[in-house]
């Protein structure tokens, strides 16, 4: 069974990359690789399901199809087990699921508005152009943040919209109550989240919830925390494809979390307000956050290693310098400082 898992995965993910071999290029095109990542999930997922829960696992061909190519989710999820498709197609009533799905959908318009607004001003190539580039430092710094707002809007309101979709059908109930259970994108802690943690969590949610139950938590066998996060990272930037910009992404993510969580050990919100007023405080870690987290979309979005070295030597690589400089000092002078302390 294990080699059966195996096979399904190596499988298909081999597929997918080939895909994106053959088909990569500077701009983003729509190909069979769209579809293909999102079924990837689904069948990686069935196959482990199925191998945890045994021979009484429900399923036939038909069924197992029917999930993987659900309407309004195969192109660009919101993901979810087939188990939660199985309980959706026995349903006997209908959903009341009318207010949730109107709610959600207006959300997504609202993000394409507010995307399809501003780029009547801006455009992926923005970062790199010749006006971008003369700025000084700091200001780049502050257009890409506000910059990386905007590009991820077009994220939201599709997640927003295709979940809106899906659960108007009956998709997504849970059984304390409420049609939360496809969400892909919370909201309210996306746009206002000072951590680079709660912003994480609550992006890509779904896609993220089967990385922890598949790569992260499998990973535990090998008793190393730090090699669950780099397995779950180093999938998710293959899945999403293998441009330099994506790698830089997740590792910019990667060492900016870390940070965060070795700061939050020496300096607390509480220690932090006896020198810095609230009121500047929190604009200041928002701002941060998203510079950070910006820092690393910037990539994302400009995809090839020549064009990411324009925009990042623009700005001297201060983030990966500066996250990669905190680290060391953290990992060799610090703890031992507060270890002779303790001493």
């Amino acid at each position: 069974v294990v080699s059966t898992q195996s096979t399904g995965f190596l499988s298909s993910m081999c597929h997918l990359l080939y895909g994106y071999v053959t088909m990569s290029g500077i701009s983003y095109t729509v190909s069979w690789t769209l579809i293909h990542c999102q079924a990837l999930l689904k069948v990686v997922g069935y196959v482990i399901d199925h191998h945890d829960m045994g021979a009484g696992y429900p399923g036939s061909v038909l069924s197992y199809t029917a999930y993987v190519f659900f309407p309004f989710t195969c192109l660009v999820g919101p993901q979810f087990q087939y188990i939660r498709y199985v309980r959706f197609r026995e349903q006997t009533t209908l959903p009341d699921s009318l207010k949730h799905s109107l709610n959600r959908v207006a959300l997504g318009i609202i993000y394409i508005v507010l995307f399809y607004g501003i780029a009547q001003f801006t455009s992926t190539d923005y970062l790199i152009s010749r006006t971008f580039l003369a700025y000084p430092l700091l200001l780049k710094l502050l257009i890409m943040t506000f910059w990386s707002k905007w590009f991820v809007t077009k994220y939201c309101a599709i997640w927003c919209i295709a979940e809106g979709a899906a659960t108007i059908t009956g998709m997504g109930g849970e059984a304390a109550g409420g049609w939360d259970g496809i969400t892909n994108v919370e909201v309210r802690k996306f746009e206002g989240s000072l951590t680079i943690k709660d912003e994480l969590t609550a992006f890509n949610v779904q896609t993220h919830q089967w990385v922890k139950r598949n790569v992260f938590k499998r990973c535990r066998r090998f008793n190393s925390p730090v090699l669950s996060r780099v397995a779950s990272l180093t999938f998710l930037y293959l899945w999403h494809g293998i441009y330099f910009g994506f790698f830089n992404l997740f590792l910019v993510e990667g060492l900016g979390s870390s940070s965060e969580e070795s700061l939050s050990r020496y300096l607390t919100r509480d220690t932090a307000n006896r020198y810095i007023p609230r009121f500047i405080l929190l604009p200041l870690q928002y701002l941060l956050k998203n510079m950070c987290v910006g820092y690393g979309l910037a990539g994302f979005a400009l995809r090839s290693a020549e064009r990411c070295h324009v925009f990042y030597s623009s700005v001297y690589y201060c983030w990966h310098v500066g996250l990669l400089v905190w680290l060391v000092v953290e990992g060799v002078v610090v703890r031992r400082m507060v270890k002779g302390k303790s001493e």
